[in-house]
């Protein structure tokens, strides 16, 4: 025999061994089918009832009606409606029937779905191994699907929408909402909790307990394949990242309190159990999910609805608690566009529903000159006090609070032309402006302040002054893109000079004049 190498040998070795795993596998494989076929044949000789045969395959058609026929559903002795079937088919339980019904693709309904309560299908079905199977196999598909629609963050948000849009639409004439809805929309997303307890799980919860005593009750052999199998769809529907985790159960507790609050005209919405999740979670963990769901910065507001892609509502905007809560002030609010325009002009003390808006009233003008005047509604109204703003700055830096965006069209609106105004006539105001935090500031105007408060000012950013400019346009006439020849722009009370070029860099002065006419406060 010719020597081999040890490269030679361990090559012949390591073909034995594959070659005795692949005989280990064929035979095993073998024994299982032998034994599939032992139990097979077992069951078509006994069969369900003891006779020869197996149970007949169910079949759910509906029955053709002839011309003139009532189309009413068949209701049986004791007046309840029926499931139509074929001579000597399979009698279908109408709650089963309206589960096999639900198709994981073209006819799937979710809420219709989540309303069927799942727990006493396997009652109804009793030993009827063909039911059974249909069951566990239409339960596994419809898990797979739930879990493409809600852990997607933008395709739960859309049905997110529509649901609140439903809320918009039908909760004000529906006496029967608080009653009806909970049930119809618990554990649509996650588990759905009250205190002291949990209500309804999450539908893939159910569906996975529904399929597993399915397969339970099953023949014995559909057990056997079903455990040596490796398809493990159903357990992966069930798993979720902890982000996806979070969306769940942030959708479900807008949903919840959606179910259990119907609309009253244009009062805001207490959102009781996002605010109690955002207690055991960070305030932080939950706004970012809402962004998410709602496709807004994570700072707030989150548009719900719109009137741009729904007509028929008005604005809808979920509003974050205001910065530093925390216990029981933590609150999110669902807030009607038309009641934040409104909610300024409210008297305090004022127990109706109505409100009236600001400036409409002599106690909502000395209100809005003392700067008590909602931040978000200060950008509505016409006219604006001097005072209203100076009050509103030195009420938020004092609070150490944060002033909301402003609206995309700030530019054209009175409160931001008395804005700049107030910067332009008063250093305090100037001081306080600069102190203050506010979400998305106008880039152009913090610029302006720190330029008349230093009297000179070299931007550090390339782009800065762009936004300067287009304020010292605006103000000297009224055309932000508007560029003086010689680099002066004359306004109110002052006079800005521009020096420098790209090569070396921007350099701007600001000198103060007597030309000062503001406008009456």
């Amino acid at each position: 025999m010719v020597d081999e190498s040890d490269a030679d040998r361990i090559l012949r070795e390591r073909e034995r061994r594959r070659s005795l795993e692949r005989n280990r596998i064929e035979d095993a494989r073998r024994a299982r089918e032998v034994e599939l076929d032992r139990l097979e044949a077992f069951e078509r000789r006994a069969g369900p009832s003891g006779g020869a045969g197996r149970r007949p395959r169910v079949v759910l058609r509906p029955v053709p009606q002839a011309e003139g026929e009532s189309s009413e559903p068949d209701l049986d002795r004791n007046g309840q409606e029926g499931t139509s079937r074929n001579v000597g088919g399979a009698v279908v339980p109408p709650a089963v029937g309206r589960f096999l019904e639900t198709d994981p693709t073209e006819g799937f309904d979710l809420q219709r779905l989540n309303s069927i309560r799942l727990s006493g299908l396997i009652e109804s079905v009793g030993a009827d191994a063909v039911l059974l199977s249909s069951l566990a196999a239409r339960a596994e598909a419809l898990m797979q699907r739930i879990k493409q629609e809600l852990d997607d963050p933008l395709s739960a948000g859309a049905l997110l929408r529509d649901l609140a849009r439903r809320w918009y639409r039908e909760s004000p004439s529906d006496p029967e909402w608080i009653s009806r809805m909970p049930e119809q929309w618990g554990g649509l997303f996650a588990d759905s909790r009250i205190s002291g307890g949990r209500l309804q799980p999450w539908i893939n919860r159910r569906l996975y307990t529904l399929r597993t005593l399915a397969v339970r009750s099953g023949p014995l052999r559909r057990r056997i394949a079903r455990g040596l199998g490796r398809d493990r769809g159903a357990d992966l529907a069930l798993l979720r990242t902890p982000a996806q985790q979070i969306h769940g159960e942030v959708a479900q507790a807008i949903l919840d309190d959606l179910a259990g609050h119907p609309r009253t005209g244009d009062a805001p919405v207490p959102l009781v159990r996002l605010s109690e999740l955002a207690v055991r979670r960070q305030l932080t963990t939950i706004n970012d999910s809402l962004a998410l769901l709602f496709h807004a910065p994570e700072t707030g507001p989150f548009v719900v609805l719109h009137p741009n892609r729904y007509p028929d509502c008005d604005e809808l905007v979920l509003k974050p608690p205001t910065a530093g809560a925390n216990g029981a002030a933590m609150a999110y609010s669902l807030v009607s566009g038309r009641y934040a325009r409104k909610g300024a002009g409210r008297g305090k003390g004022s127990g109706s529903g109505e409100s009236e808006p600001s400036g409409s009233t002599d106690e909502g003008d000395s209100r809005a000159e003392k700067g008590e005047i909602d931040p978000a509604a200060i950008w509505d109204a016409d006219p604006v006090p001097l005072a209203a703003w100076k009050g509103l700055l030195e009420t938020v830096h004092r609070e150490r609070r944060r002033l909301d965006a402003p609206p995309k069209d700030y530019r054209g609106r009175p409160a931001y032309t008395t804005l700049r105004e107030l910067l332009l006539s008063d250093g305090a105001a100037r001081r306080t402006f600069v102190a203050v935090r506010w979400r998305g500031r106008p880039a152009g105007l913090p610029i302006l302040v720190q330029l008349l408060q230093k009297g000179s000012l070299a931007p550090e950013v390339s782009t800065d002054h762009e936004y300067l400019e287009a304020e010292l346009g605006e103000l000297a006439q009224g055309d932000p893109s508007w560029n003086p020849p010689d680099g002066r722009w004359s306004m109110p009370g002052w006079t800005v000079v521009r020096e420098g070029g790209h090569k070396d860099g921007f350099r701007f002065r600001a000198e103060p004049t007597s030309d000062r006419t503001p406008r009456p406060g």
